[in-house]
């Protein structure tokens, strides 16, 4: 949608009867319905064939409207933009500063989530939720770009393809576009921002829309006109103040006409063609959201009422006021002009037509049922039939016959208000599950991970009766694990008072008193109170699948053995986490949330603890302490983590030396960041590779008895209690 004329619409514009002039001696006669000769009668062209006058003037518009919200001398742009834009913006043609990248297969979303540059392999059930959630998410920072003061909610529809609640803030777009492919992406991008800004920019039209409908009284076929008017100026004003806070943004606008009018084009074409009406309105739309639409029949077909459409769009857009100005003036001009599209010849014409087929039908049943009448009682119906329908004819609504519903739902589709099939309800469900575990993903700093192996995605686990069954079992199972771990790292936290003898001052030392005589002067203590720094724990326990069945039992109650002693001290803060890898994607190692500072509604989450797929332990090590370190409100605090594993990291391009060396690495590094690690080793683990991997490090194997005992040990060691 490109750049914006900086020199002014002067340089690049030209009155737009040259854009409309062309070179037949002939007009479009509206009243005739056909190309007619021109005449002139006291200075007024009229058409030759019917002598009504061919001139509309501004007049139609309403007396009430003030001569100067209507341009007097419209000009438009080379491309057909009567605001003077460069071509990008309503044409589809330009590439602007925010060039597409070939490499994102000509996308500019494809940078943060296109097919051509995640590349990722979805291989579970749910992989269609886990990449709609991770559009969704990007779509949700765009529009909090666009204003991040006007609060919202952004989802994926399964009813309409985009609408906005504007009393909640909710957004919906339609996210079929994105299930079967990330081709879509901009588009999706473009419905986005244009629902948000309708959330910041349209409470007051709405307002006046009501109020004008209320005050003119107007029937269901006006309303319907007026509404129709609203969304097609309002769209436009909506999006052109895009360009004062995100220029950028309006490439995304540029994909979403692009894709919607090239899609309904055939269907424009065959509506304008059964409803000259209608056509009308369709010259309007495209004049306003689409004009390289606009060919040069149209154009020789409208040119008055174009000319008319320019001055009344021309300072349209100026204000929220002068935008309600220009849908009045609209507003009036197009009712005048269905008064002269309809004549009471044609409703008779209409009401004959349908006695004729109420007859018709009713001499059929007749015959088929053996019932003879004669012509006279015929025609007495007939009369009947004749009466009702032009009672009936003097309370219909002609805007409505002139507008009809085909035609008011293509402004609808153009318009944003697309009625059509989203998302099925069962991804919809998966994604709102996925919604409750805060799922996210991003990105380990590309100095530590290997090649193509930096993803990591995060989710918290939500507990449920069946992983409450579990950890009630588990945690019955080593309670007296628990008991000895709770009395050896009880005293952390406490205060600590050492006493230091044979000081030359401070507290008087009553059992030195006796060498006073002797003229020793060292006869005081010191006191020293050591006071233990909060302290950050983090159990970290790996569920991929080489930890078995029963290697896995041994583990999850290992570490709510460890949870359960610990959770409780005050000084202490807790995280539980477990990890695995590749598979929702290869090359992404899997993170679970199961407990922390801010997940104590969740306590037996660890419950759901299991063997999964695969695992990268040097990632999930430094990833864990990255999340540590957001979420502590203790970021000098002493830290401890504790990896449950078999000691057998096992990836895709991550395994034997490989691996090894590389959680040797990611340990050396996260223990400069402040960390001591221990690894507790389980049935599966061998010495030989732990001591390659951890600097501390004790093997459990299966014997839960001298869990308490080992851990509380290694515990008291490294930290120093």
């Amino acid at each position: 949608m490109g750049i914006w004329s900086k020199s002014g619409i002067d340089d690049d514009s030209y009155d737009i009867a040259d854009w409309l002039e062309d070179d037949s001696d002939t007009e479009w006669c509206m009243h005739c319905r056909e190309e007619q000769k021109v005449e002139f009668d006291g200075g007024v062209e009229i058409c030759e064939a019917c002598r009504e006058p061919l001139n509309i003037g501004d007049e139609w518009a309403t007396p009430s409207t003030a001569k100067t919200e209507i341009s007097a001398a419209p000009t438009i742009s080379r491309s057909g933009d009567i605001w003077g834009r460069s071509s990008g913006y309503t044409w589809g043609s330009g590439t602007s500063w925010w060039q597409r990248d070939s490499a994102y297969g000509g996308s500019m979303s494809g940078m943060w989530g296109g097919a051509t540059t995640y590349g990722g392999v979805y291989n579970t059930v749910d992989s269609s939720a886990y990449r709609m959630n991770k559009h969704k998410m990007h779509l949700d920072s765009i529009c909090k770009v666009v204003d991040p003061t006007v609060k919202h909610t952004l989802a994926f529809a399964n009813h309409s393809s985009a609408c906005t609640n504007m009393n909640t803030g909710e957004i919906f777009i339609d996210g079929s576009l994105l299930k079967e492919s990330d081709d879509n992406l901009d588009i999706t991008a473009g419905l986005a921002i244009h629902e948000k800004l309708h959330l910041i920019y349209t409470k007051p039209l709405l307002k006046w829309e009501k109020d004008f409908r209320y005050e003119k009284n107007l029937t269901q076929g006006e309303s319907e006109l007026l509404h129709s008017l609203t969304n097609i100026v309002e769209d436009e004003y909506i999006e052109q103040q895009l360009h004062k806070t995100c220029a950028g943004f309006v490439e995304y606008i540029d994909a979403v006409k692009k894709h919607y009018f090239d899609s309904e084009e055939h269907k424009i074409k065959e509506l304008s063609e059964k409803h000259r009406f209608g056509d009308l309105i369709n010259t309007l739309l495209l004049l306003v959201r689409y004009p390289s639409m606009i060919d040069a029949k149209r154009r020789h077909r409208h040119k008055r009422h174009i000319t008319f459409f320019a001055k009344a769009l021309k300072k349209g857009l100026k204000s929220r006021k002068a935008t309600m100005k220009c849908i009045d003036i609209l507003y009036h001009y197009l009712r005048k002009c269905a008064d002269t599209m309809t004549s009471d010849d044609e409703d008779l014409k209409d009401i004959m037509s349908s006695v004729d087929d109420k007859m018709s039908s009713m001499m059929g049943r007749f015959r088929e049922d053996g019932v003879d009448l004669s012509p006279e009682e015929w025609e007495e119906i007939r009369k009947r039939f004749l009466s009702e329908a032009k009672k009936a004819a003097k309370h219909m609504d002609k805007l409505s016959k002139l507008f009809p519903d085909e035609m008011r739902q293509l402004i609808r589709d153009l318009t944003g208000e697309r009625d059509k099939d989203g998302l099925d309800k069962d991804l919809l469900d998966k994604m709102v599950e996925l919604e409750e575990t805060d799922y996210e993903e991003m990105d380990l700093d590309k100095g530590i991970a290997l090649p193509r192996q930096g993803k990591i995605s995060w989710e918290r686990v939500k507990s449920s009766s069946r992983s409450k069954q579990t950890y009630d079992e588990d945690k019955k199972s080593v309670a007296p694990a628990i008991s000895k771990l709770k009395k050896k790292i009880t005293l952390y936290g406490n205060d600590q008072i050492y006493n230091i003898y044979n000081q030359k001052r401070g507290r008087l030392d009553k059992r030195r008193l006796h060498k006073i005589p002797m003229g020793v002067t060292d006869i005081f203590k010191a006191q020293i109170r050591k006071t233990d720094k909060p302290l950050d724990i983090c159990l970290l326990v790996d569920e991929s699948g080489s930890m078995g069945y029963r290697c896995m039992d041994d583990a999850r109650r290992a570490a709510i053995a460890v949870k359960e002693a610990l959770c409780d001290n005050p000084m202490l803060n807790l995280w539980v986490f477990g990890h695995s890898a590749d598979r929702k994607e290869t090359g992404m190692t899997e993170m679970r949330e199961y407990y922390s500072p801010t997940m104590k509604d969740r306590p037996f989450s660890m419950g759901d603890m299991r063997a999964r797929c695969e695992n990268r332990d040097g990632n999930a090590i430094v990833a864990s302490a990255n999340r540590v370190k957001e979420q502590t409100d203790q970021p000098h605090g002493k830290k401890l983590m504790i990896v449950f594993s078999d000691g057998s990291p096992s990836a895709d391009r991550y395994r034997g030396d490989t691996a090894i060396n590389h959680t040797r690495k990611c340990v050396k590094y996260t223990e400069t960041k402040g960390w001591n690690i221990i690894q507790l080793g389980f049935s599966g683990a061998h010495e030989y590779y732990m001591k390659r991997m951890f600097t501390n490090w004790i093997y459990i194997g299966g014997k839960s008895d001298t869990l308490g005992d080992q851990t509380a040990k290694i515990i008291r060691k490294v930290l120093k209690i």
